[in-house]
């Protein structure tokens, strides 16, 4: 369990990452029409969701069955999915449809950092393991 977490480290500090950024910049961002709450919220979603969908790949990848990983990197991509439009659904329902598009399309930049850098520690974790 110790190792998943060492492993995870990257995430965890993107996470503090984009927290200090954001409140360092938070009157330069409000200036230029981003919600700092959205900012947020949508960094920690995606910081859950990457912690869990991390998880669910690192506990398939230690299975011997090929079809084992690739039914946890379907699970972690359907929960994404499915929390993410549950989440869009709920901030359009809070404030009523009036979308907030820097606040949006900057928290889908943060969806590509998690994700890349999930599955960057991903393929490191499996080139090291053998029949991977």
């Amino acid at each position: 369990m110790k190792e998943i977490f060492s492993k995870f480290l990257n995430v965890i500090v993107l996470f503090i990452f984009i927290n200090v950024v954001v409140f360092i910049f938070k009157e330069f961002l409000q200036l230029h029409g981003f919600e700092i709450e959205f900012l947020l919220i949508a960094n920690l979603v995606l910081f859950a969701l990457s912690f869990s969908g991390f998880f669910i790949q690192m506990k398939a990848l230690k299975s011997n069955n090929i079809n084992a990983f690739i039914r946890g990197v379907y699970s972690s991509l359907i929960l994404k999915i499915f929390i993410v439009i549950i989440s869009l659904s709920i901030y359009l329902f809070i404030i009523r449809g009036k979308i907030n598009k820097p606040s949006l399309f900057t928290s889908m930049g943060f969806y590509l950092l998690y994700t890349s850098i999930e599955v960057i520690q991903l393929m490191k974790f499996a080139h090291r393991k053998p029949n991977a």
